[in-house]
């Protein structure tokens, strides 16, 4: 209850700043309502999505509201029309447009508003653990997250160059469960699970939480299985969870990562897509006050960093007056 009410602090606070630096839109619109879905509570997506929904209600007039969701189930429901903008990640985006991966036909309707920060896939175990690989993750109970989560998907992708799945783990005596974030971590408080899972920001609030109680360490992707990892999912990319992320690391260790990124709906108006992407960007201080260092990694320079799937018209002519291209 208590960072519930820390998190609407710093909201209001975001609107307050918002309304006084004068950057809200003078212009009526003739949309009335905007949904986004973003992630669970214990990560950056949930807060950051409540934040910016609250920020562009400011500056727009349109009412908001901002639900829980993860990088798979968003394009989903944007897809649908449930809902008008979604968090995910660039590689996600990319085939749930073309109807790749966990996605069984084009989802046309998506549409690029901006990229981020880095979304970092990390696997986190008790540091008394005998886990030293992902192959000794086998037989053993594991939380991947829910189902529909980008992490869950990875997860599923560097099992699988391992040689494993998650009915292996099961068929061999171990666990699957696919909880969120928060429950995920109680799990592991309380000994029930032996490998906490999830693609975010880096470091993450929960793991933080973790690492002072049991204490954690992080498992690693080697050379070899690193290029089977790559080879099965060519939108991710090599990257390291870096030593100086958690208190105890000596090392940095060899993981993948991918682009934290805001999609939208082709449905949206011009007017409306424009209107968002000049207020996340102009508002990049007052976001900061919700997550500072997954914030200080994003820049209007790298709004197209990652972006593999049509620009919607609306934000793309926000970013050209800026010089914003696709990187």
């Amino acid at each position: 209850m208590k960072k519930r009410m820390f998190v609407l602090g710093l909201v209001l606070v975001c609107s307050v700043a918002l309304v006084m630096t004068g950057t809200a839109f003078a212009g009526k619109f003739n949309r009335k309502f905007l949904k986004m879905v973003s992630g669970p509570e214990g990560g950056s997506w949930y807060p950051l999505g409540s934040a910016i929904m609250n920020l562009v209600e400011q500056a727009t007039g349109i009412s908001t509201s901002n639900g829980p969701g993860g990088g798979v189930g968003n394009c989903k429901s944007i897809q649908r029309g449930n809902a008008d903008l979604g968090w995910s990640y660039s590689h996600t985006a990319f085939n749930a447009y073309n109807g790749k991966g966990k996605f069984k036909k084009p989802h046309k309707k998506l549409r690029y508003l901006a990229s981020l920060y880095p979304g970092i896939f990390q696997v986190a175990v008790p540091r008394s653990s005998k886990i030293h690989s992902f192959a000794d993750l086998r037989n053993k109970r594991i939380v991947p997250g829910k189902v529909g989560f980008t992490g869950t998907a990875i997860a599923e992708v560097i099992l699988k160059a391992y040689g494993i799945t998650f009915a292996s783990i099961k068929k061999e005596g171990g666990k699957v469960d696919f909880v969120g974030y928060a429950d995920a971590a109680a799990l592991m408080k309380d000994g029930h699970t032996d490998a906490y899972m999830a693609v975010t920001s880096c470091p993450q609030s929960t793991i933080i939480d973790l690492n002072f109680r049991p204490g954690v360490r992080f498992l690693g992707i080697d050379p070899a299985h690193m290029k089977k990892v790559l080879s099965l999912e060519p939108g991710l990319f090599p990257t390291v969870i870096p030593k100086t992320a958690y208190k105890g690391m000596d090392r940095d260790v060899p993981t993948v990562g991918t682009v934290t990124c805001l999609l939208i709906s082709q449905d949206v108006e011009d007017d409306v897509a424009y209107a968002i992407a000049k207020t996340i960007f102009e508002n990049l201080d007052e976001l900061a006050k919700i997550k500072k260092k997954a914030i200080s990694q994003v820049s209007l320079e790298n709004a197209l960093r990652g972006c593999k799937i049509p620009v919607h018209p609306g934000a793309m002519k926000y970013y050209k007056e800026h010089g914003v291209k696709i990187k």
